[in-house]
This record gives C-alpha cells, structure tokens and sequence, in this order.
C-alpha cells in the first residue's frame, strides 16, 4: 500500500510541475518604442530567416510613447530582429545575427531608425 500511495503522489506532483512551472526561455531581446507617431511591428528570425517570435504578418501596434518598451522571449538559437513601420516606403530594417540577449530602440517617424544599444546602461 505504501508503494502505491508513493507512486500517485509522485505522478501528482510530475503532472502540476510538467502543467504550471513555465518553460525556461534562453534569450530576449527588449525594444524600446520611442516613435514620434505611427504602428510598427517587430518579429525574430531564425537563421533561415523564419520568423520564430513577436509580431506576425500584419500585427502592426502603436510604437508611440514615452517609457514604453516590448519584450520578446525565444529558444536559445542564432537570431536576427526586424522591425517595420506601416505606411513608411523604407523596407524592413534587419538586425543581427545574434547569439545574446540583446536591446533596441526604434525612434523617428515614418523615416525610422531601429538602433541596437548596450542593455546594462
């Protein structure tokens, strides 16, 4: 009896630690959005250039605003990051490749800038 009280409680506790502990994620990178006005949308890249997180095709949000940053966390794995402004005739701006994480900041208007900053400062 004792053998079996044993076994329930440990595949009671495997099922709550397997369903609410969450996955450790390897890398992050963190993009202040500091744009005068308009949408953007900022996605990252494995190095076969699929998009592996953020943004998916059309999900453009606002990237006004003071203090206002995202956050994007991924698998360990070489990455680049792409952001791009709505209604702007600039292309897409790619970053990368890296292997750490990793701090942007996008500013401007429709003639944006995507600049990579040190992430300690």
């Amino acid at each position: 009896m004792r053998t079996q009280s044993f076994y329930l409680l440990t595949a009671i506790f495997m099922f709550f630690y397997m369903t609410f502990v969450p996955v450790i994620e390897a890398y992050s990178a963190i993009i202040d959005l500091d744009m005068n006005a308009g949408a953007c949308r900022i996605w990252i890249e494995d190095s076969n250039h699929n998009r592996i997180a953020g943004d998916g095709k059309g999900d453009y949000h606002a990237c006004d605003g003071i203090g206002d940053y995202k956050e994007i966390d991924f698998p360990d794995q070489e990455y680049y990051v792409v952001a791009k402004v709505q209604f702007t005739a600039r292309k897409q701006k790619v970053r990368g490749p890296f292997n750490d994480n990793s701090c942007f900041r996008i500013h401007g208007n429709s003639d944006f800038y995507f600049d990579q900053y040190d992430c300690t400062s």
